[in-house]
């Protein structure tokens, strides 16, 4: 039977707690200068300026200078080469990029249908996917971060399950100060449904990496199917929801045992 305990700390735990320093130090610091600089203000047109790019991307920052720190080169390439797609994980990108926002459309006929008067036309949602990648800065400055550095760590200390719900409330709590700066879209969110969805999120994200031998760049578009949803008009509770059914269903079939 399989252990359910963390394995005694190790060489690995210091690492990931200087990346976890770092990641949360480089976007809550910049942040915070933007903030006293007068470039995030109440009621700004766009935070789209300089330092908000430099702290959305501290997580990846970060996994990329701790990579280095750790392996060198080696690590920072290691990084890069899981960006390289596998024909063995093809079905899993379908399943990601084109399951997931059916899924979320269907909840939303179901459980919102009048949000779906807003949704733009079809060319232009087949055009928003990619467009997401180019201008969320979430995808790109993130996963190369949480899924990238610090989830091979948990997972060698803890329990696949475990470390995708550590890895899940660490991704909440660094989202944290946008729910209080008006200009940032988690402004107008629940802080405790994007608990919920930051945990639902990372127990797929978790099970995907597993089923895939860590492919990072399924780890990026997940991130980018998800805000995808939200920024074509799905509820953000109904995607939630929606997430929380998959996390669901992975578990209940025996999935991060």
């Amino acid at each position: 039977m399989q252990a359910t305990f963390a394995k005694p700390l190790d060489a690995t735990d210091r690492p990931l707690r200087i990346y976890l320093w770092l990641a949360f130090g480089i976007t809550w610091g910049v942040g915070g200068l933007a903030l006293l600089a007068g470039e995030i203000r109440p009621g700004g047109a766009s935070p789209l300026h300089p330092l908000h790019y430099v702290a959305a991307f501290g997580p990846s920052v970060a996994g990329f200078v701790m990579a280095a720190r750790t392996d060198g080169w080696a690590g920072v390439r290691g990084l890069l080469v899981r960006l390289v797609p596998s024909w063995s994980a093809l079905p899993w990108y379908v399943a990601v990029l084109i399951g997931f926002p059916a899924l979320n459309l269907v909840a939303a006929q179901l459980l919102a249908p009048d949000s779906l008067a807003r949704l733009p036309a079809w060319d232009r949602l087949l055009f928003l996917l990619p467009l997401t990648l180019v201008t969320d800065t979430g995808p790109l400055g993130e996963e190369f971060g949480w899924r990238g550095f610090a989830l091979p760590r948990l997972l060698h200390r803890w329990p696949p399950l475990a470390a995708a719900l550590i890895l899940g409330v660490i991704w909440w709590a660094w989202h944290l100060p946008t729910f209080f700066i008006p200009t940032l879209s988690q402004h107008q969110l629940s802080i405790p449904i994007f608990l919920v969805n930051s945990l639902a999120l990372s127990v797929m994200m978790s099970w995907l990496y597993e089923r895939t031998r860590g492919d990072l760049l399924l780890m990026i578009l997940v991130h980018v199917a998800a805000n995808y949803c939200g920024g074509i008009g799905v509820p953000f509770n109904v995607e939630v929801g929606v997430e929380v059914a998959c996390a669901a269903v992975i578990l209940a079939f025996g999935g991060l045992r």
